[in-house]
């Protein structure tokens, strides 16, 4: 029995190992050692080398082909592991020492890494060769030119010519052929209905001398956009005026005041404008200053901070003239002293003094001294000797007239002893 059950052990033995080495066989028949071929369509094509031709100023501006087709045999085992997508054929640049069109580039193969170059026979390449149009790398400047459109509103005034850009020129770099051809940077902005101030970034077009775009597409840029700061301001139409004091026999009837010019035109902010309003005051003038019967008198126009003249007018011309009017010369000898403060006495110095006055023809005629009052004010004096301003007060027969330019005396104001 022992002997028996040794023998029937031996023969599952052989049986095992021949069941083992049958599947073996088929495996290696099957996978292994029969070969087969196949074609791997849309192999991209890798650009290497790019360094090299970068350091001699080239650049490649078109490939033939961006894909390429490969016909293989090799084992089934090892084809299996394969497709387009882990595969690439590369093309090495620098083979190229100089421009040209049509360069013909041979290329390699590259495989997984889990697999052999050697594994496989290359049946075909389609194309064979790839073929390469190389042009000098240019670097250039061009300036960025703002073109104006639109229709802008009479009521503003758009600060074109002070428009400021973060960069006024754009460094352009690519082909030879496409830089030559770039003459500047063209921002189109238009101005219909823009009545804000305008600081926000616009992306430019790259044009020719004639202003007609250039094919950009393979040219790099050290900015994509630039920025734009432009002032817009609203006009306003402002009336000049002065601020009129009337005196010295001068009143509205008989006195005309105008202006030269009449109006000017400003700009500004929207709340600046508003404050100032429709009239400008540029000056106060007192008639009873004036001696003259015609007067020209000149004032600087000064505006509000953020307000600026458009009309680039900064003086006025003020005339004042003066109708029916008659000026006489009185010498007052009497004083009448007032408002002196309580414990002091004032002594006026002045034995007498000349005064001009003016009014109307009828009553200067009929005027005389004794219908003139000369008051002196010693209100707040201290004591000492001081110039006082002197008053004139007329009768009521002479409402009309008036003092011409202010007189004073000179006291002395002393305590009461």
């Amino acid at each position: 029995r022992k002997v028996m059950a040794m023998e029937r052990n031996k023969l599952y033995s052989m049986v095992l190992s021949l069941a083992v080495a049958m599947c073996l066989w088929l495996y290696v028949s099957q996978n292994v050692s029969i070969e087969e071929d196949n074609t791997f369509s849309n192999i991209p094509v890798v650009m290497e080398g790019e360094s090299v031709l970068n350091e001699r100023n080239l650049m490649v501006t078109s490939l033939s082909n961006s894909t390429v087709s490969l016909h293989l045999t090799g084992a089934r085992s090892e084809l299996s592991k394969l497709d387009s997508s882990k595969l690439a054929a590369k093309v090495d640049l620098s083979q190229i020492t100089e421009p040209g069109e049509r360069i013909a580039l041979s290329y390699t193969i590259s495989y997984p890494s889990d697999v052999s170059a050697s594994s496989f026979t290359v049946g075909s390449k389609n194309p064979s060769a790839i073929f390469a149009n190389v042009d000098y790398r240019r670097v250039a400047e061009v300036p960025v030119v703002i073109q104006w459109t639109g229709n802008r509103s009479e009521d503003y005034i758009y600060d074109t010519e002070n428009a400021v850009l973060d960069n006024n020129t754009v460094t352009v770099s690519g082909p030879a052929s496409v830089v030559d051809t770039i003459d500047h940077a063209s921002v189109e902005i238009d101005l219909t209905d823009q009545v804000e101030s305008i600081s926000q970034n616009y992306r430019y077009t790259l044009c020719d001398a004639d202003d007609n775009p250039v094919d950009a597409s393979q040219i790099t840029t050290n900015v994509e956009e630039v920025r734009l700061d432009m002032q817009i301001q609203k006009i306003r139409e402002v009336k000049l005026v002065a601020d009129v004091v009337y005196g010295g026999g001068a009143n509205e009837h008989n006195t005309k005041v105008s202006i030269s010019p009449e109006t000017i035109r400003v700009s500004g902010g929207k709340a600046v404008l508003a404050e100032l309003g429709d009239t400008l005051t540029i000056c106060s003038v007192n008639l009873a200053d004036l001696e003259k019967n015609s007067n020209e008198l000149k004032y600087a126009i000064t505006l509000p901070e953020g307000v600026t003249n458009q009309t680039g007018v900064n003086e006025a011309t003020v005339s004042v003239r003066f109708t029916g009017l008659k000026t006489k010369e009185l010498t007052i000898d009497q004083f009448e002293a007032t408002n002196v403060p309580e414990g002091m006495e004032a002594d006026i110095i002045n034995a007498s003094l000349t005064v001009k006055v003016r009014g109307p023809e009828a009553e200067i005629a009929a005027l005389e001294e004794k219908n003139v009052r000369a008051v002196v004010d010693f209100t707040n004096a201290e004591i000492g000797t001081a110039t006082y301003k002197v008053s004139l007060i007329f009768d009521n027969a002479f409402a009309n007239v008036g003092a011409v330019k202010s007189t004073s005396v000179s006291a002395t104001v002393q305590a009461v002893s």
